[in-house]
């Protein structure tokens, strides 16, 4: 990478852009804003594939290692499968030394896509070997900011077991502070919602249900297969890998056809 002058940039170079961890952000162009540049490449394509990404690290004030974190329970079956293929290769850990253990107690592990650097490394070659280490990872259906029935039931305060993969948490996305000791308008709804939960553990949700959860946190239902979006962009990033896939489902059954 270089910068307008056609100058090589090195990690030396590179300031450090430091946001709170698992930021929300509401489209592509967001990244840019809390990605060090050596890290933005792997970030966006890992965005079009609809992966989440949820820390980076690669600048002048910490030059010894360069990396992205991946959390792994927003990936699908497949892309599980590819990462545990690169994790027992080497290629990938996730041993979460970079991770803080409230997030990985709430969200589940991450998988960390990285390698030891030095500041007299330049930034384009940084970004290669990093795009290069998580090039195997496939485009798929998105799975954070999106809520199941089965993530809401479990927020239950009752509830006991292994708690399905929710990103952002029901109280992130309600907007409560963890650092306020206040007990506002947010923390009733957030009850109110978790004790409707209680309520709900033996009989499952209806649509009426999902619908009055999406009004009350100003989410989307989506009638067509029964959970929540977020916002319209999450909602339209899943319309667009139905489509995608559907094309590409009509492709093969035609070349097969053509081929007999």
């Amino acid at each position: 990478m270089e910068n307008k002058d056609k100058q090589p940039v090195y990690l030396r170079d590179v300031d450090m852009i430091f946001r709170p961890g698992n930021i929300q952000i509401e489209s592509k162009a967001d990244l840019a804003k809390i990605v060090e540049l050596p890290c933005l490449a792997l970030c966006e394509t890992l965005y079009d594939k609809n992966i989440l990404t949820c820390w980076s690290s690669s600048n002048k004030t910490a030059p010894r290692k360069s990396y992205v974190l991946v959390r792994y329970e927003s990936l699908d079956d497949t892309n599980k499968k590819i990462a545990d293929d690169l994790i027992s290769k080497g290629i990938l850990n996730d041993k979460n030394q970079f991770e803080s253990g409230n997030s990985v107690k709430e969200y589940g592990k991450s998988l960390y896509i990285g390698f030891d650097t030095n500041p007299d490394m330049l930034v384009s070659d940084i970004s290669k070997k990093l795009c290069e280490m998580a090039s195997a990872f496939v485009y798929q259906d998105i799975k954070y900011n999106v809520y199941t029935p089965q993530y809401l039931l479990s927020n239950d305060p009752f509830f006991t077991g292994t708690k399905p993969f929710g990103f952002p948490s029901l109280k992130t996305a309600i907007g409560i502070d963890n650092f306020s000791y206040t007990y506002d308008d947010k923390n009733k709804l957030y009850d109110e919602i978790r004790f409707f939960m209680h309520g709900k553990k033996d009989t499952g949700l209806t649509e009426q249900d999902m619908r009055t959860i999406a009004n009350k946190i100003g989410w989307i239902y989506n009638e067509t297969n029964g959970l929540l979006y977020k916002d319209k962009e999450t909602l339209q990033r899943h319309n667009e890998y139905l489509k995608k896939i559907n094309q590409t489902h009509k492709t093969t059954i035609f070349t097969s056809g053509r081929d007999m």
